[in-house]
């Protein structure tokens, strides 16, 4: 039978709007379908987890990881360039943290996507399949390809008891949730993001977690036993093995929702001041805290999302006043909370198995427009990657002297993707099958960056 995705509509409620709809009972018949993850097959993959910074809205380049202080005066930042620690390699002036541990990651300087649409491009980085006629409007759902969240959720399971393999900081959603690629598809709701809701944005201010992990007011985890019990009855006709199996499950969820382990990982109260400090007194400093406290949990995959407009989405969208707000709004947190990140992960000896990767959608134009920002440009940007049992240090391909286009080592995005499922340890020639038995291929093209292996 042919491939059908769209038929699989129940893939593409969100975990937060299920919770919602059904309180906390909908949530423990959910979690058992998430925990069940927990029986794939392990392996002895490199990296343990990744910690996906998107930085949504598609990051300038020119303002950051490739400057051209000789490009043409059309194209040429406002920004200085600065040294880094590797020979002979610059950074715009306003990533000073980040030029010190330059020898602590790696950058791609010559990555391109087939799409300057923010909803093609945003599809493409985040699932590695195409959908030309994605859109705010229409196709705004992976409903065809899982994104990479989701597969490596499926193949990976939970690695923590109690935890969920995908977690998405602060939700699931691009463009201020108006597209939604960060999801399951086709592999089903069980492998959706749980989302973490809205961290603060000082140090000194508590967080606990999303509140799906949270029992609903009036209910508690005696009354929510005593549903479930209930529920064991309903099952009398399924066969022994599988009600103990529910049961097991069940009561995990039930564990999950009460607090516990889950709601511990999440808790920004339990690090100290001086290292939240440390992240930044900013709501993308305490988002990273949190990103690290679940890969140092155990959660495989934690989609980060860089935006401050949480209506808009799209920060890193210069079209206008491009310097200024790089100067004073977008880099400065990025660089203080990626620096932080980095050094924390590896003062704790969890760099080597836990990759960082940072990116946006696309890059922006060499020209610099009427109203002094740059424009949507798919042909060439800058991607960030970290750890995870990669070599440290290298800079991968380069750009024109205009910054327009690859001058040498051009890479499609999918090898970005091929890269982290290969230190991952996901073949990317699995194909997965849903729960109609339908086919989902990891991904239909790409290849793992030997330089960087």
């Amino acid at each position: 039978m042919a491939f059908r995705p769209e038929i699989n509509t129940y893939a593409a409620l969100s975990r937060r709007h299920w919770l919602q709809s059904g309180g906390a009972v909908a949530g423990a018949l959910l979690w058992p379908e998430l925990l069940r993850a927990k029986e794939t097959v392990r392996n002895n993959a490199p990296a343990k987890q990744v910690i996906l910074i998107y930085l949504q809205g598609g990051l300038s380049h020119y303002e950051s990881f490739d400057p051209k202080p000789d490009a043409p005066s059309a194209y040429r930042s406002d920004f200085g360039s600065i040294p880094t620690t590797l020979p002979g390699i610059h950074f715009a002036e306003h990533l000073p943290l980040l030029a010190k541990r330059a020898h602590k990651f790696n950058l791609i300087r010559s990555c391109y996507v087939d799409s300057p649409s923010h909803p093609v491009a945003i599809y493409q980085t985040l699932t590695g399949g195409d959908l030309p006629d994605a859109s705010v409007e229409a196709k705004n759902r992976n409903l065809a390809h899982p994104s990479i969240g989701a597969v490596i959720a499926r193949a990976c399971g939970t690695r923590a008891p109690l935890l969920p393999p995908y977690v998405a900081i602060p939700h699931s959603g691009q463009l201020g949730n108006r597209v939604h690629y960060g999801g399951a598809g086709p592999l089903g709701v069980a492998y959706e993001p749980l989302e973490s809701g809205l961290p603060p944005e000082h140090a000194r201010t508590a967080f606990t977690g999303p509140p799906d992990l949270r029992l609903s007011q009036g209910l508690s985890a005696e009354r929510l036993e005593d549903r479930l019990t209930l529920l064991r009855a309903f099952d009398g006709q399924a066969r022994r093995d599988e009600i103990e199996g529910l049961d097991k499950y069940h009561r995990h969820a039930v564990e999950m929702l009460a607090g516990g382990a889950a709601g511990g990982a999440f808790d920004l109260t339990r690090e100290p001041l001086r290292l939240r400090e440390r992240y930044g007194h900013h709501l993308w400093g305490q988002q990273t805290v949190l990103a690290r406290r679940l890969a140092e949990a155990g959660v495989p995959f934690t989609l980060l999302n860089y935006t401050l407009n949480q209506e808009r989405g799209q920060d890193w969208d210069t079209h206008e006043d491009n310097f200024n707000l790089m100067k004073h709004r977008l880099l400065p947190p990025m660089d203080m909370a990626v620096s932080a990140l980095l050094d924390d992960l590896d003062e704790r000896g969890m760099l080597d198995n836990t990759l960082v990767a940072m990116y946006g959608e696309f890059g922006r134009t060499p020209k610099i427009n009427a109203n002094a920002g740059r424009d949507h440009w798919e042909k060439v940007f800058s991607v960030m990657l970290a750890g995870g049992g990669l070599k440290r240090g290298v800079v991968l391909g380069s750009s024109t002297k205009a910054g327009d286009l690859p001058l040498d080592r051009p890479l499609h995005f999918n090898d970005v993707l091929a890269t982290i499922y290969h230190q991952m340890g996901v073949p990317t020639d699995t194909v997965f099958h849903n729960q109609f038995g339908q086919p989902s291929p990891v991904l239909l093209r790409g290849n793992p960056i030997s330089e960087l292996i």
